[in-house]
């Protein structure tokens, strides 16, 4: 009797739920530390603001609980002054920002004045100035008595002081409309480009003027855009604090945010519970505009590119395009040439706003042998690359997670990082103090340069999400599955496809962000010490003490600094475009007798593929990582 052999029974493969199962706990715990980072670092000090309102202590200290902070601040009748003034300066600045924008984004879109091919270059350069810039250099420019343009008018106008004052309700306006200016217009430009060209067809076969087509067509289409863009400018003008400090606050002109700086800086001791009340204030002004803004972005159809070809025929405005050219050699001089000029002149002058002292480089020298000049610069430095690299990457991971996740909860996550743009960067220093000198172990980071990285995180971080969010939209989720299907992982492929392919854009967010790290001034004000200062601080210190030549000096280095790092990145940028086109030449074909699979030329490989050996099968997605 023969015995039979027990038969093999082939144990089918677990399915693909079940055993990915094993890998949620990971993501679930991934997720939950991302999480609580967020809450940590962007709701966290805003709440602290709040309750900070209620105590009766500095930060780190023991009170009680009380109400006499918002007696104090509420009572007062200047909070009320304080309240129009803030008001009116941010309507203001919204209108005369707006119709500009509006302006440039017509004469380069739609006419045909010379030069308006400068305007986008122009406003570029302009969005990459701090507002410090804008503050410092019209100080010098604007001076009534040693300002370079008032001394060019007297050459005209017989007067013996002025005729121009920027530290007045006008100078702090002109001077703030001319970032915001720059920042709209970017905004407006794409929706200008892709304007319907059968609305204006249609308009002009019915006997319409072109410029009523502009006006009566056109411009109500833009109506949306235009209505979101004057919410955020009007929370931008809220929010501005270097203009308003730097020319507002000498001629007695305060605004919210100069005034919680006034109660934390120049009250012994520190009003805090005053601060934050008045910042409770601007807190819940600020949050009921950006929701407004949010909900009717998400409830109106900005569609405005039909089907038809672009074929947009300029406007020929005759004569008059020369008064548009005169407008945007105007706007140029002003907001970025003589700026520039009264800098870097101010900065060899041996006695600033005098001509005929001679021009030295003394300033230089006596700046460069500074060791608080010479470690803001450290600092600032620091912040700038390692500061910039963590936002990048925290914002890489956020952004990941709202495109590519399917919790409902994701979006608060990106919600979440939005709220420091809502709040001032006075208010949210402020709430960084209350969050971290509260708890015992975190006091130590006090005027530390590491609390002064941390808030210039957070500030960067709402930019680094934007830029991260559309980079990983281009990026089709069926790249990452083919190479899954390949064997690769989720997290290999994650790197090897998706980072790989955003990796420019990454690395001109962290340019972006060390820009804005580098220009802010209301955060690092409030956190920093006297070893942890960065650029912006030291310069207000100087501009405050009257060393009006010795700020130019730091200013123009530091605009150099910036200036230098910009070439890098566009040589950087040069170099591996053509190292990546040398790559991608077609190469001599080698002659193989493995079938090309189908999905070949989908998934970005470093090297070329391999002929896999018949011994070794493939692994599928269905056989699990």
């Amino acid at each position: 009797m023969t015995t039979r052999p027990p038969s093999r029974t082939r144990v089918p493969a677990l399915p693909t739920s079940l055993r990915r199962r094993g890998a949620r706990p990971l993501a679930f715990l991934g997720a939950t530390a991302l999480g609580l980072v967020i809450l940590v670092l962007f709701v966290y000090p805003a709440v602290m603001v709040v309750v900070g309102a209620f105590r009766t202590s500095s930060p780190g200290f023991p009170g009680e609980w009380s109400l006499q902070g918002f007696v104090d601040a509420y009572t007062e009748p200047a909070t009320y002054e304080l309240l129009w003034n803030s008001t009116a300066y941010s309507f203001s600045v919204m209108v005369i920002s707006l119709v500009l924008a509006v302006f440039f984004a017509w004469v380069v879109t739609q006419t045909n004045t010379p030069g308006r091919r400068f305007v986008t270059p122009m406003m570029v350069a302009l969005i990459t100035l701090p507002f410090l810039f804008f503050g410092i250099s019209w100080a010098m420019l604007g001076n009534s008595s040693t300002g370079l343009l008032n001394q060019i008018l007297r050459l005209v106008v017989p007067v013996e002081e002025g005729p121009l004052d920027v530290r007045s309700w006008p100078g702090i306006v002109f001077v703030a409309v001319l970032k915001i200016t720059a920042i709209n217009y970017m905004l407006m430009l794409g929706v200008f480009r892709t304007l319907d060209p059968a609305l204006r067809e249609a308009s002009l076969m019915a006997g319409v003027s072109r410029t009523a087509t502009f006006f009566r067509i056109e411009l109500p289409v833009l109506a949306p855009v235009l209505l979101a863009l004057a919410l955020m400018g009007f929370v931008r003008g809220l929010e501005s604090f270097d203009v308003p400090l730097l020319l507002g606050a000498p001629a007695g002109i305060e605004v919210f945010s100069t005034q919680i700086y006034d109660y934390l800086r120049n009250h012994f001791p520190p009003a805090y519970a005053q601060a934050s009340a008045l910042s409770v204030l601007v807190m819940a002004i600020m949050v009921v505009l950006v929701v407004l803004m949010w909900r009717f972005l998400g409830r109106r159809d900005f569609t405005t590119l039909g089907g038809k070809g672009q074929r947009v025929e300029l406007l020929d405005l005759g004569r008059r395009r020369y008064l548009c050219t005169a407008a945007i050699v105007a706007f140029g001089l002003l907001a970025l040439a003589f700026p520039l000029v009264q800098l870097v002149l101010g900065s060899v002058q041996s006695v600033f706003g005098v001509l005929s002292s001679g021009l030295t480089l003394d300033h230089y020298r006596t700046v460069l042998g500074e060791p608080g000049v010479v470690s803001a610069l450290q600092n600032t430095a620091f912040v700038v690359v390692v500061g910039g690299f963590l936002a990048v990457a925290l914002a890489t991971l956020i952004a990941y997670i709202v495109q590519r996740g399917t919790s409902k909860l994701r979006w608060v996550l990106e919600g979440a990082t939005w709220l420091p743009w809502a709040v001032p960067g006075v208010v949210l220093g402020l709430g960084m103090l209350w969050a971290y000198l509260s708890v015992p172990g975190l006091r130590t980071l006090f005027a530390s340069i590491w609390l002064v990285m941390l808030g210039l995180i957070v500030v960067a971080t709402p930019v680094a999400v934007r830029l991260a969010n559309a980079a990983i939209a281009q990026v089709h989720r069926q790249l990452e599955e083919a190479a899954r299907v390949h064997g690769a992982g989720r997290l290999r492929a994650v790197i090897g496809v998706v980072l790989r392919l955003i990796l420019p854009s990454l690395l001109a967010g962290w340019l972006i962000c060390g820009v804005v790290m580098a220009g802010e001034l209301a955060v690092p004000v409030l956190l920093s010490g006297p070893g942890s200062q960065t650029v912006p601080v030291v310069l207000l210190e100087m501009t405050e003490s009257g060393r009006s030549s010795e700020a130019a000096a730091v200013f123009t280095l530091m605009l150099a600094a910036m200036a230098a790092v910009l070439v890098l990145a566009l040589a950087v940028r040069a170099v591996g475009t053509r190292v990546l086109r040398a790559r991608q030449a077609p190469a001599t074909p080698v002659a193989t007798t493995a079938e090309p699979s189908p999905l070949a030329g989908s998934v970005p490989t470093a090297a070329p593929a391999r002929e896999p050996s018949p011994a070794v099968p493939i692994r599928t997605a269905a056989e699990g990582d």
